[in-house]
């Protein structure tokens, strides 16, 4: 016990005696982190725009049943977008799915685009889409 106490308690250990030394910065090498300042203020800048719209989100539904798409709407209303994936589901429960979603989507004043077979992306107002996917007739019909 006198062992662990003398640990504890003991004052200044003369073994534990550190020397103040001098580092010459010229002689540390230079490193490079991805923590430090970005050296191009067109990076910080493009980062900065996309964090200024925190209300985006882009969240992924794989529906499995039609009644399903209530919970799609309710995200496309909170002003997020959706990437819906319809290859679960039979034909028919896909096309009444892409008709609400269509009619959600005219409400908000969105926009609904076909991004592969059976696969939508459905964005509402505040978030712009540019570009475009092309697909052979084949893909559409599926």
């Amino acid at each position: 016990m006198d062992k662990v106490k003398k640990w504890f308690f003991e004052e200044d250990d003369e073994d534990d005696v550190y020397e103040d030394v001098e580092i010459d910065e010229e002689e540390q090498p230079k490193t490079t982190s991805m923590f430090e300042k970005p050296k191009s203020t067109r990076t910080s800048d493009a980062v900065r725009a996309l964090s200024a719209n925190k209300d985006s989100h882009l969240v992924l539904f794989e529906p499995r049943a039609y009644s399903e798409t209530q919970d799609i709407a309710v995200y496309l209303k909170q002003k997020r977008a959706a990437v819906v994936n319809l290859h679960r589901l039979q034909k028919e429960q896909s096309k009444r799915v892409i008709d609400f979603l269509s009619g959600v989507i005219f409400a908000i004043e969105g926009d609904i685009q076909q991004i592969g077979p059976k696969i939508f992306l459905c964005t509402p107002k505040n978030i712009g889409v540019s570009g475009n996917i092309t697909m052979d007739a084949n893909e559409t019909e599926e």
